[in-house]
């Protein structure tokens, strides 16, 4: 079996790009900010994201298994507060999710956490514990050197994070 273990959600629908972008509008003009339940995204808007694109490319290149996250550039967690990031994790989080269960046998998923610069860290575990426990998640997107740099922390040397899950 070969598994991918870094696969980003870089296919998804449009319409989750142009929720996101009100979101951000949001920060400086709150009647612009969209509710969660505006953001609509069927199940066959999903599979023809994967399908004729990241699950085709899997096929080609012989990859089985791709471990899944949100897209990184979209993680932007120096953009808003911690509710922003919050709420923003929580929707990638979930679309990966609803891929893994459309393609079972293709896709794992890994979860985007809401890190904030000065927000402390601890604040990341309710999303963890929601994406182990609930969306049978079975990796992390933790940015530890990213984390501190926007906090304005020194940089240890050697940075690792291992997660029990």
């Amino acid at each position: 079996m070969i598994i991918d273990c870094h696969g980003h959600y870089t296919t998804a629908p449009k319409a989750l790009e142009a929720w996101r972008n009100r979101q951000i509008a949001g920060i400086k003009d709150p009647a612009q900010a969209p509710k969660v339940a505006e953001l609509k995204i069927s199940d066959d808007e999903l599979r023809e994201s994967i399908e004729a694109n990241q699950l085709k490319l899997m096929k080609e290149r012989g990859c089985d298994l791709t471990v899944f996250s949100p897209r990184a550039s979209f993680m932007a967690h120096h953009i808003g507060d911690f509710a922003v990031s919050s709420t923003w994790a929580a929707i990638c989080n979930e679309l990966c999710f609803r891929v893994s269960e459309l393609f079972p046998d293709n896709f794992i998923g890994a979860a985007m956490l809401p890190q904030s610069p000065g927000v402390e860290p601890k604040t990341c575990i309710a999303e963890l514990d929601k994406c182990m426990r609930e969306l049978w998640v079975r990796g992390d997107q933790s940015q530890p050197r990213s984390v501190r740099r926007l906090l304005d922390e020194p940089a240890p040397d050697r940075s690792l994070v291992v997660s029990d899950l």
